[in-house]
């Protein structure tokens, strides 16, 4: 039986190209936009300028915070689609409305309901939900990765929180302002970056070998 794909003609699969440059750029790609974005640009767009905080966030804090996340987001938009135009034929801003939508409101449900770290954790498990469909238009098996994307990081998560709040309680919590901050962050987003990257990863090899089977047969 002929496998066929409802995918948009700019989205399709791009003819002749190998799995290895997206799989090695897609890791690399995740980690560099969670280093630049969150370990380095966060904690200085957010707290350098409007000063660390409680609970209850000021007006301008509020606003530096979003400012980071959006920064973060177009920065993780753009890196993840360039990693993705290695093998597919798609837009470099694709998905951006959803990410900039989504995440940011998922980010401050966890702060204000349940608090710190489930802003973290809501924030990468929204990325993940928003992949799983982004993403997975453009695979042959797109519910056996929806669901698997999402729990990818959603475990990201949850490990980048953890190594967090344990380096935190560690000596971190006594160290400087901004040396607690780029080293609480560091931990937060690389170790989460490199969870997620890796398990992603190897689902896309999964899909696109199993895509390239089933073109041979």
């Amino acid at each position: 039986m002929k496998n066929e794909m409802t995918i948009p003609v700019e989205e399709r699969e791009l003819p002749l190209h190998e799995t290895t440059p997206l799989l090695k750029t897609w890791v690399r790609n995740h980690i560099y936009a969670n280093a630049l974005g969150l370990a380095i640009l966060h904690p200085f767009l957010a707290h350098y300028f409007t000063g660390p905080h409680d609970k209850a966030l000021t007006t301008p804090q509020l606003v530096m915070h979003n400012v980071s996340l959006v920064t973060f987001i177009m920065i993780l938009v753009v890196l993840q689609n360039r990693a993705l135009q290695t093998r597919f034929s798609i837009g470099t801003f694709r998905g951006l409305g959803y990410f900039l939508l989504f995440v940011p409101a998922a980010f401050w449900l966890g702060y204000y309901t349940l608090y710190i770290p489930f802003d973290i954790i809501f924030m990468y498990t929204t990325i993940g939900l928003i992949n799983a469909g982004l993403i997975g238009s453009l695979l042959p098996k797109p519910r056996q990765w929806a669901w698997k994307c999402a729990l990818s990081f959603l475990l990201a998560g949850v490990v980048g929180a953890a190594c967090g709040i344990a380096a935190y309680f560690a000596g971190l919590k006594d160290a400087g302002g901004f040396v607690k901050d780029y080293g609480m962050w560091s931990l937060i987003s690389i170790t989460a970056a490199i969870t997620y990257g890796s398990l992603t990863r190897r689902l896309l090899q999964q899909q696109l070998n199993g895509a390239v089977e089933t073109n041979v047969a």
